[in-house]
């Protein structure tokens, strides 16, 4: 046994003085982290105003997830446990084992954890301007629906109950109408069906949720040949003689992804841990854990995520018969409520299914949640009503890019027939139910 301890320290030494990634010289670092991905770092950039010649919007409708939050307060107590993992790891740079470069080291030294308790899951700062921000670009975008004075007849707003949704909503409203005194917001309801229906469907929550049988192939993944590849090169990487454990990486994993997220154009110390090789890996673990809870892995997720389509395509479908509806629908919840609705719509879906053994064939998937849901993920349904052509037609935007549904022809100003949008997803409006939850 001593003598096996010798020859791990004896090779780990070997490496010292010699890294294969150094974040501090890293100038285009990889951030997609999963539902961690900062927004900042993944949104469309532009707020040139939309002029579509022969036709004109006539209702804005967003879903959009809460901006970046603190993790939980288990999750704060994990990154003040890091201190003494953190010595650990510069005595190892010290005695000339692992293969951190210097300046990555230094950070690490001059690091401290960043949150307290009493904020957990809480909306940060850089939360609050992912909203604000995101309202300005629309508003410049869309500015005959958005760059008015607030009337409770033309704008809507509803979010879940929790502060960081709240906070999403008011920082989104301060930037379309400058303030939120005079709006009108709905107070909160919990279950909701319409926003959270992850939290209102019983059914789910049993079958699936709460179900160990859903994570067959997240923990199949988790115990084979790609995690157990990256915890060696890591340990390896920070000076461990012996492998710091799955719980270990996935920890700095973590601590990295939030710590990136809360301070956007600052390096958090410990994603120096990670190669690019390393995070794809980890990214693609968290994808294959959505996949089966909240994707196209499992078949009941596409009818609890039908309410929100219901509500814009029902919205539409007044539109077209001329009924009133606001210019401005403004809806906020979470994650989870997200990808279910992306998931009945076909969004993120792929031709094979993701599984624990084909991450190498994965690379292009279409299911990615630092895509689908980072930190603020948004999507948006506009209607248009034109003069020539088509009456009515529809544009999706995803992150603010421009989205393309299954069905709709390539159109430069990724306009779809609302006819034809109608043939494709019309049927979620008819058969959405939730009776069965």
């Amino acid at each position: 046994m001593l003598l096996s301890i010798l020859l791990a320290t004896i090779l780990v030494s070997l490496v010292a003085g010699h890294y294969d990634t150094c974040l501090a010289e890293n100038k285009n670092p990889y951030v997609m982290f999963s539902t961690y991905t900062p927004y900042e770092l993944v949104h469309e950039n532009s707020d040139d105003p939309v002029s579509i010649p022969k036709c004109k919007p006539i209702q804005f409708w967003i879903l959009s997830r809460h901006g970046t939050r603190y993790t939980d307060v288990d999750g704060i107590n994990d990154m003040w446990s890091l201190i003494d993992f953190r010595d650990q790891i510069i005595n190892n740079y010290k005695n000339g084992w692992g293969a951190l470069c210097a300046e990555d080291v230094d950070n690490l030294k001059k690091w401290t954890p960043q949150a307290v308790s009493t904020v957990s899951m809480n909306l940060t700062p850089q939360g609050y301007k992912d909203a604000y921000n995101l309202a300005l670009r629309y508003k410049s975008k869309f500015p005959s629906l958005l760059n008015q004075s607030y009337d409770p007849d033309k704008f809507e707003v509803k979010f879940t109950e929790s502060q960081r949704t709240t906070l999403t909503a008011f920082a989104f409203i301060d930037g379309i109408f400058g303030s939120t005194v005079d709006v009108q917001l709905p107070q909160p309801i919990s279950p909701d069906p319409l926003l959270k229906p992850s939290d209102y469907c019983t059914a789910w929550i049993n079958e699936v949720h709460d179900n160990p049988d859903i994570k067959k192939e997240y923990n199949a993944f988790k115990k084979g040949p790609e995690i157990e590849e990256v915890t060696r090169i890591v340990s390896k990487r920070l000076g461990f003689g012996s492998s710091i454990g799955f719980d270990n990486l996935d920890l700095i994993y973590t601590i990295c992804r939030f710590e990136k997220a809360w301070n956007v154009y600052n390096i958090s110390p410990w994603c120096a841990a990670f190669s690019e090789d390393d995070l794809k890996v980890l990214e693609y673990k968290e994808d294959l854990d959505s996949y089966y809870k909240r994707g196209f892995g499992t078949e009941m997720n596409k009818l609890v995520g039908c309410p929100l389509a219901k509500d814009f395509i029902d919205r539409f479908r007044k539109l077209e018969n001329w009924e009133k509806q606001p210019a401005g629908v403004f809806y906020f919840s979470h994650d989870t409520d997200m990808q279910l609705f992306f998931t009945s719509l076909g969004i993120g879906e792929d031709e094979r299914p993701l599984t624990h053994s084909n991450y190498a064939s994965m690379g292009n998937r279409n299911w990615r949640t630092s895509l689908l849901t980072p930190f603020a993920s948004n999507f948006v349904a506009i209607f248009f009503k034109c003069d020539e052509g088509e009456p009515f037609r529809v544009q999706f935007h995803l992150q603010e890019k421009l989205l393309k549904l299954k069905g709709c022809k390539d159109d430069k100003w990724g306009l779809c027939d609302w006819s034809v949008f109608k043939q494709n997803y019309g049927s979620i409006s008819k058969t959405c139910n939730l009776d069965f939850c």
